[in-house]
Protein backbone atom coordinates (compact mmCIF):
# COMPACT_ATOMS: atom_id res chain seq x y z
CA UNK A 1 0.00 0.00 0.00
CA UNK A 2 1.15 3.61 -0.75
CA UNK A 3 -0.04 6.59 0.99
CA UNK A 4 0.69 10.00 -0.39
CA UNK A 5 0.64 12.52 2.62
CA UNK A 6 -0.19 16.55 2.45
CA UNK A 7 0.53 18.05 5.46
CA UNK A 8 3.38 19.31 7.38
CA UNK A 9 1.70 19.87 11.30
CA UNK A 10 2.31 17.33 14.04
CA UNK A 11 -1.33 15.72 13.01
CA UNK A 12 0.43 14.99 9.88
CA UNK A 13 4.00 13.81 11.33
CA UNK A 14 2.38 11.67 13.71
CA UNK A 15 0.17 10.04 11.36
CA UNK A 16 2.84 9.31 8.84
CA UNK A 17 4.69 7.29 12.12
CA UNK A 18 2.05 5.33 12.51
CA UNK A 19 1.53 4.66 9.38
CA UNK A 20 4.99 3.91 9.13
CA UNK A 21 4.41 1.29 11.71
CA UNK A 22 1.83 -0.60 9.53
CA UNK A 23 4.01 -3.40 7.07
CA UNK A 24 1.24 -3.33 4.60
CA UNK A 25 2.31 0.45 3.98
CA UNK A 26 5.27 0.15 1.39
CA UNK A 27 5.77 3.61 1.02
CA UNK A 28 4.57 6.95 2.50
CA UNK A 29 5.10 9.82 -0.22
CA UNK A 30 5.30 13.48 1.35
CA UNK A 31 3.69 16.32 -0.86
CA UNK A 32 5.62 18.79 1.26
CA UNK A 33 9.47 19.12 1.38
CA UNK A 34 9.62 19.97 4.91
CA UNK A 35 8.49 17.39 6.30
CA UNK A 36 11.06 14.56 8.32
CA UNK A 37 11.41 11.14 6.46
CA UNK A 38 10.82 8.31 7.91
CA UNK A 39 13.11 5.47 6.48
CA UNK A 40 13.50 3.85 3.37
CA UNK A 41 10.00 3.40 2.44
CA UNK A 42 9.78 7.25 2.64
CA UNK A 43 10.16 10.11 0.00
CA UNK A 44 8.99 12.97 -1.61
CA UNK A 45 5.11 11.92 -3.44
CA UNK A 46 6.28 12.66 -6.94
CA UNK A 47 3.08 11.04 -9.27
CA UNK A 48 0.21 10.68 -7.23
CA UNK A 49 -1.03 8.15 -9.80
CA UNK A 50 1.12 6.10 -8.20
CA UNK A 51 -0.37 5.77 -4.79
CA UNK A 52 -3.44 3.67 -3.38
CA UNK A 53 -4.62 7.06 -1.36
CA UNK A 54 -4.12 10.41 -0.80
CA UNK A 55 -4.52 11.96 2.92
CA UNK A 56 -4.17 15.48 4.48
CA UNK A 57 -4.57 17.52 6.98
CA UNK A 58 -5.08 20.62 5.25
CA UNK A 59 -1.73 21.91 3.77
CA UNK A 60 -3.48 21.67 0.20
CA UNK A 61 -7.22 23.48 -0.50
CA UNK A 62 -9.90 20.04 -0.01
CA UNK A 63 -11.11 21.35 -3.62
CA UNK A 64 -7.97 21.07 -5.06
CA UNK A 65 -7.19 17.73 -3.75
CA UNK A 66 -10.53 16.29 -4.46
CA UNK A 67 -10.20 17.41 -7.92
CA UNK A 68 -6.81 15.99 -8.21
CA UNK A 69 -7.81 12.67 -6.50
CA UNK A 70 -11.14 12.45 -8.92
CA UNK A 71 -9.03 13.08 -11.84
CA UNK A 72 -6.42 9.90 -11.00
CA UNK A 73 -9.01 7.77 -9.67
CA UNK A 74 -7.55 7.32 -5.96
CA UNK A 75 -9.37 7.27 -2.93
CA UNK A 76 -8.85 10.98 -0.71
CA UNK A 77 -9.22 11.17 3.03
CA UNK A 78 -9.72 14.78 4.44
CA UNK A 79 -8.38 15.36 8.42
CA UNK A 80 -10.62 18.73 8.94
CA UNK A 81 -14.26 18.65 8.90
CA UNK A 82 -14.67 21.05 5.84
CA UNK A 83 -18.33 21.80 6.44
CA UNK A 84 -18.43 23.66 2.75
CA UNK A 85 -17.34 20.43 1.14
CA UNK A 86 -20.66 18.64 -0.49
CA UNK A 87 -21.27 15.59 0.34
CA UNK A 88 -22.51 13.72 -2.29
CA UNK A 89 -21.27 11.34 -5.62
CA UNK A 90 -17.71 11.27 -6.83
CA UNK A 91 -15.26 10.35 -9.50
CA UNK A 92 -13.36 8.64 -6.52
CA UNK A 93 -14.15 8.07 -2.93
CA UNK A 94 -13.72 11.01 -0.56
CA UNK A 95 -13.38 10.25 3.19
CA UNK A 96 -13.95 13.53 4.97
CA UNK A 97 -13.34 14.57 8.79
CA UNK A 98 -11.41 11.79 9.99
CA UNK A 99 -11.13 13.10 13.14
CA UNK A 100 -11.49 12.12 16.61
CA UNK A 101 -14.77 14.45 17.37
CA UNK A 102 -16.32 13.83 13.82
CA UNK A 103 -15.03 10.29 13.65
CA UNK A 104 -14.15 8.30 16.58
CA UNK A 105 -16.01 9.01 19.48
CA UNK A 106 -19.36 7.83 17.19
CA UNK A 107 -17.29 5.22 16.25
CA UNK A 108 -17.28 3.91 19.74
CA UNK A 109 -21.09 2.76 19.28
CA UNK A 110 -19.98 -0.06 17.30
CA UNK A 111 -17.98 -1.55 20.32
CA UNK A 112 -20.08 -4.69 21.64
CA UNK A 113 -19.39 -3.45 25.02
CA UNK A 114 -21.99 -0.34 24.27
CA UNK A 115 -24.82 -3.11 22.73
CA UNK A 116 -27.04 0.07 21.97
CA UNK A 117 -30.63 -0.25 21.82
CA UNK A 118 -33.56 1.59 20.76
CA UNK A 119 -34.15 2.56 24.29
CA UNK A 120 -30.88 3.78 25.60
CA UNK A 121 -29.63 7.47 25.73
CA UNK A 122 -27.15 7.81 23.99
CA UNK A 123 -24.03 11.18 24.83
CA UNK A 124 -20.93 11.57 22.31
CA UNK A 125 -18.11 13.33 23.94
CA UNK A 126 -14.28 14.19 23.34
CA UNK A 127 -11.61 16.48 23.64
CA UNK A 128 -10.39 19.64 21.58
CA UNK A 129 -7.62 21.66 22.59
CA UNK A 130 -7.87 24.92 24.28
CA UNK A 131 -8.88 26.39 27.97
CA UNK A 132 -11.27 23.91 29.88
CA UNK A 133 -14.50 24.78 30.42
CA UNK A 134 -15.93 26.24 33.97
CA UNK A 135 -19.29 24.91 33.49
CA UNK A 136 -21.55 23.06 31.36
CA UNK A 137 -22.39 19.27 31.09
CA UNK A 138 -20.00 17.03 33.57
CA UNK A 139 -18.31 14.04 31.50
CA UNK A 140 -16.00 11.34 32.85
CA UNK A 141 -13.61 10.42 30.45
CA UNK A 142 -10.88 7.74 31.02
CA UNK A 143 -8.03 8.33 33.07
CA UNK A 144 -5.54 11.06 32.57
CA UNK A 145 -8.10 13.41 30.94
CA UNK A 146 -11.24 12.34 33.94
CA UNK A 147 -13.72 14.11 34.90
CA UNK A 148 -14.31 17.77 32.83
CA UNK A 149 -17.15 20.08 32.12
CA UNK A 150 -18.14 20.14 28.22
CA UNK A 151 -19.99 21.97 26.20
CA UNK A 152 -22.96 20.78 23.68
CA UNK A 153 -22.13 20.75 20.32
CA UNK A 154 -25.05 19.24 19.17
CA UNK A 155 -27.46 16.84 20.13
CA UNK A 156 -26.40 14.29 22.56
CA UNK A 157 -23.15 15.62 21.91
CA UNK A 158 -20.54 17.82 23.69
CA UNK A 159 -17.05 18.89 23.58
CA UNK A 160 -14.72 19.42 26.40
CA UNK A 161 -11.33 21.17 26.61
CA UNK A 162 -7.80 20.34 27.58
CA UNK A 163 -5.05 22.53 28.01
CA UNK A 164 -2.51 19.90 28.35
CA UNK A 165 -1.33 17.41 25.91
CA UNK A 166 -4.05 14.70 26.69
CA UNK A 167 -7.24 14.06 25.06
CA UNK A 168 -10.02 11.50 24.50
CA UNK A 169 -13.17 10.52 23.55
CA UNK A 170 -16.30 8.37 25.49
CA UNK A 171 -19.55 7.34 24.64
CA UNK A 172 -22.01 6.81 27.56
CA UNK A 173 -25.11 4.40 26.63
CA UNK A 174 -27.93 4.52 29.55
CA UNK A 175 -31.01 2.17 29.28
CA UNK A 176 -33.57 1.46 31.83
CA UNK A 177 -32.15 -1.08 33.49
CA UNK A 178 -27.89 0.41 33.14
CA UNK A 179 -25.09 1.94 32.22
CA UNK A 180 -22.49 1.48 29.72
CA UNK A 181 -19.00 3.43 28.82
CA UNK A 182 -16.95 3.12 26.58
CA UNK A 183 -13.91 5.62 25.90
CA UNK A 184 -10.28 6.27 25.11
CA UNK A 185 -8.09 8.71 26.68
CA UNK A 186 -4.35 8.72 25.26
CA UNK A 187 -1.80 11.79 23.57
CA UNK A 188 -4.11 14.08 21.88
CA UNK A 189 -1.77 14.63 18.71
CA UNK A 190 -1.61 10.29 18.90
CA UNK A 191 -5.70 10.11 18.92
CA UNK A 192 -5.91 12.23 15.90
CA UNK A 193 -3.31 10.55 14.18
CA UNK A 194 -4.88 6.98 14.70
CA UNK A 195 -7.88 7.77 13.69
CA UNK A 196 -6.52 9.45 10.79
CA UNK A 197 -4.57 6.25 9.65
CA UNK A 198 -7.52 4.13 10.47
CA UNK A 199 -9.89 5.69 7.98
CA UNK A 200 -6.63 5.96 5.26
CA UNK A 201 -6.17 2.08 5.61
CA UNK A 202 -9.77 1.17 4.84
CA UNK A 203 -10.04 3.64 2.43
CA UNK A 204 -6.49 2.69 0.44
CA UNK A 205 -8.39 -1.02 0.31
CA UNK A 206 -11.60 0.13 -0.77
CA UNK A 207 -13.59 0.82 2.13
CA UNK A 208 -15.57 3.79 1.45
CA UNK A 209 -17.70 4.19 -1.82
CA UNK A 210 -17.34 6.81 -5.13
CA UNK A 211 -18.88 9.46 -3.10
CA UNK A 212 -17.91 12.63 -0.87
CA UNK A 213 -19.19 11.01 2.60
CA UNK A 214 -18.23 11.62 6.20
CA UNK A 215 -15.37 9.08 7.35
CA UNK A 216 -17.94 8.04 10.51
CA UNK A 217 -20.36 6.53 7.93
CA UNK A 218 -18.09 2.80 8.21
CA UNK A 219 -17.32 3.42 11.89
CA UNK A 220 -17.73 0.21 12.53
CA UNK A 221 -14.98 -0.71 10.85
CA UNK A 222 -12.82 2.49 11.43
CA UNK A 223 -12.92 1.55 14.98
CA UNK A 224 -11.93 -2.16 14.21
CA UNK A 225 -9.07 -0.75 12.29
CA UNK A 226 -7.91 1.75 14.93
CA UNK A 227 -8.28 -0.83 17.85
CA UNK A 228 -6.01 -3.00 15.48
CA UNK A 229 -3.43 0.18 15.73
CA UNK A 230 -3.44 -0.76 19.42
CA UNK A 231 -5.84 1.93 20.46
CA UNK A 232 -6.63 0.87 23.92
CA UNK A 233 -10.86 0.97 24.74
CA UNK A 234 -11.39 1.40 28.30
CA UNK A 235 -15.34 -0.22 29.23
CA UNK A 236 -17.39 0.73 32.18
CA UNK A 237 -20.42 -1.22 33.12
CA UNK A 238 -23.13 -0.74 35.71
CA UNK A 239 -26.76 -2.08 36.50
CA UNK A 240 -29.00 -2.00 40.06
Amino acid sequence: MKVALDGTDEVAGRTARVLYAEASVTRIGFMQSDIPRLGKRSGTAGDLSDYDVIVSTGETPSTDLTARASVLGVPLVLWKDETGLHRGPAASPVAVAANVGSTLAPSLAHHPSAAITESDTVTIAWTEPGRPFRKGEAITFPEPVGPVWAQRRSKGRFVARTSDNWGGAVLIAVGPHDERIVGVSDHAGHLEAITLAAVTMLAADGGYDANIQDASSQGREVLRRAMDMELDIAVWHSSP
